[in-house]
């Protein structure tokens, strides 16, 4: 049976000893959902999206994705998240062909070899596949981060600034990918920097603002330019 939602957060907390916390907050996202995540630098968009993916445990509250507790114990249900953080975690050593056979491994997909050819051409890296990542283009870097993030098509997507370093061709990979997603169901959490950008992909906005949440109402019923006019009207106190 469908979950009603892919995610529930509820008093949801976790504080840091620099002396910033986030929350305690209420969030709900529901399967198909596309939902765009704005904050500034420091307003806690990387530790929420740790804590959606299980990479860091909350401090106080309930978090369940999927319907079961999320934590970092909880390997099975990390499994159906794909999580792409803002600054690249692969070991530059590797090759994108041995970096994406190792994760299709890792989460025992069936047909694994496939799934690899299906990224590494998705993301035109098939002819880059046996190059070490310390030799490829941070462009390149954040393509195989996707692929990584993507292979297994996960219920809940989270991408941190996932179109930094991506040419037109593989940006518009990566918007229509997104779109994809919703049609088929999945919910992505996606924090993006250019307003309109963010108003053409996603439905729904969230600001994150000192470590609280607060849903932008009208965003859904706005037109592309109304959306990007509302970002930058909270940003820079302007309208167009």
């Amino acid at each position: 049976m469908p979950v009603a939602h892919t995610v529930e957060a509820i008093k949801l907390k976790r504080s840091w000893n620099t002396g910033f916390t986030l929350g305690p907050l209420d969030f709900v996202a529901n399967p198909g959902e596309t939902i765009a995540v704005f904050g500034k630098n420091g307003a806690g968009k990387s530790t929420l999206f740790q804590l959606l993916s299980g990479s860091i445990d909350r401090e106080d509250g309930e978090l369940k994705i999927l319907g079961h507790k999320m934590s970092p114990d909880a390997t099975s249900l990390r499994q159906h998240v794909g999580y792409l953080p803002q600054e690249s975690a692969l070991p530059e050593w590797t090759t994108p062909d041995e970096v994406l056979t190792y994760e299709a491994r890792l989460l025992k997909l069936t047909n694994p070899k496939d799934l690899v050819e299906k990224e590494l051409a998705r993301w035109d890296a098939t002819g880059w596949r046996h190059r070490p990542l310390s030799k490829t283009s941070h462009g390149m870097q954040r393509r195989i981060g996707l692929a990584v993030a993507m292979i297994h098509d996960p219920e809940l997507l989270i991408l941190d600034e996932p179109f930094n370093a991506l040419d037109i061709v593989n940006g518009r990979t990566l918007e229509l990918a997104i779109k994809d997603r919703a049609a088929r169901g999945k919910t992505t959490l996606v924090s993006i920097h250019t307003p309109l950008l963010a108003a053409n992909i996603c439905p729904r906005a969230i600001l994150l603002e000192a470590g609280q949440v607060e849903e932008l109402m009208s965003w859904g019923n706005s037109s592309l330019t109304e959306r990007a006019s509302l970002i930058e009207n909270r940003f820079f106190g302007v309208t167009k």
